[in-house]
């Protein structure tokens, strides 16, 4: 929606681990722990191995509250120090450093910074009852603050990555949308078009039979009946033409009073062109006889859309327009000298306008930049229908 910033969900930077990650790694620290203890004082009381498999244990859970595991180890290390074991053991630091990590990366940067100063103030005070000197408290501070900034950092890139991610793929969505709701626009534009060439045909046919009819002798009352069958099957027809003609303009849209414009209108639009300062090349072979309204109508509209981008998008520029009829087929050329950039034309729907009125007819069109620079536009449709 207008208006509306898309946050994607914040993400650790280890989320991709299994579940099963967390707990092993709590339980190989735990076994550290214990051995370490054993090993530092071979008849340790129950609360300290309760103390230290607390600190491990609350590994487990560094992923979904990082906080209450920084506050569990923190406080077992509290516990360690009254007899002095903030320093003198293995398992304090594979604790201490893990637990100030998790807050960096699962917490939100301004959470977690305040968790990691708490985390400093309570390991400050333990330092101070332990009596350990400044020097290994600093030390152990610069660890920690590193193992924080090294997780919230992580966390922060890998955000910023996914949001990215995210806002890509909501452009590409919102690009296909237009897309969809631009080639619709430019078929429904193209069928009203056709519709009034079709509906126009048919009212000479109808006009004709009519006129057949009332040419022919009495007598011959065979084809009388046929003429009237023609009559009246395409006065239906046209009745249907101008029912669906409804259902596709706009309510505003008022039906065009002019004729249709063809091939033999080319040279009025690159007189418009050249109006407008920009100079224009036009080789133009004799139409041959009989190009079915509709063809007409797509060349005129192909050429038309083409100088119309040369106008908005080439800069400063000469156009060379070169229409030919080769047995079967016209072909349609206009290449300018321009910047040669990509035109998005009206609205960014006239090149999907070009390819749904091209393939219509079952012709071919070619779009993009020349080698030596500008850009061309190159289009064929057969005069016969398929």
């Amino acid at each position: 929606m207008p208006g509306r910033r898309y946050v994607p969900a914040m993400a650790g930077p280890d989320e991709r681990w299994p579940r099963w990650a967390d707990p092993a790694i709590a339980a190989a620290v735990a076994v550290v722990a214990l051995v370490d203890l054993t090993a530092m004082h071979p008849t340790p009381p129950a609360w300290q191995y309760a103390a230290a498999l607390v600190m491990a244990c609350a590994l487990a859970w560094r992923r979904r509250a990082p906080v209450l595991v920084l506050v569990a180890v923190l406080g077992g290390i509290l516990v360690h120090d009254v007899h002095g074991a903030l320093l003198n053991n293995f398992y304090t630091p594979l604790t201490l450093y893990p637990a100030f990590y998790a807050v960096g990366a699962h917490q939100p940067l301004r959470h977690g910074a305040v968790a990691a100063a708490g985390g400093l103030a309570l390991l400050l005070v333990s330092t101070t009852i332990e009596g350990a000197p400044l020097g290994d408290y600093l030390f152990v501070g610069l660890v920690c603050l590193a193992c924080w900034g090294a997780g919230a950092g992580i966390r922060t890139r890998i955000a910023t990555a996914v949001e990215a991610q995210s806002r890509a793929r909501l452009a590409e969505e919102r690009q296909a949308r237009t897309a969809a709701v631009a080639v619709a626009e430019e078929r429904a534009r193209i069928a009203r078009e056709l519709h009034d060439v079709v509906a126009h045909s048919v009212s000479v046919m109808v006009m004709q039979a009519g006129a057949l009819r009332r040419m022919l002798p009495p007598d011959q009352t065979r084809a009388v009946g046929v003429a009237e069958t023609v009559e009246r099957t395409g006065r239906e027809a046209l009745v249907e033409l101008r029912r669906m003609l409804g259902l596709l303009r706009d309510d505003a849209e008022r039906v065009p009073l002019a004729p249709q414009p063809g091939l033999a209108r080319i040279p009025e639009l690159v007189e418009s062109t050249e109006a407008a300062g920009v100079a224009v090349t036009l080789t133009m072979d004799e139409p041959p006889a009989g190009v079915s309204p509709g063809v007409d109508l797509c060349a005129f509209r192909i050429v038309q859309e083409s100088l119309t981008n040369v106008i908005k998008h080439a800069g400063p520029a000469s156009v060379r327009v070169s229409v030919g009829f080769p047995p079967g087929s016209v072909t349609l050329e206009v290449v300018d000298d321009g910047r040669g950039g990509t035109p998005a034309a009206e609205g960014g729907h006239g090149l999907v306008g070009m390819r749904e009125r091209v393939a219509v007819f079952g012709g071919r069109l070619s779009v993009g930049p020349e080698a030596t620079g500008g850009f061309a536009v190159r289009a064929t449709l057969p005069l016969e229908s398929r």
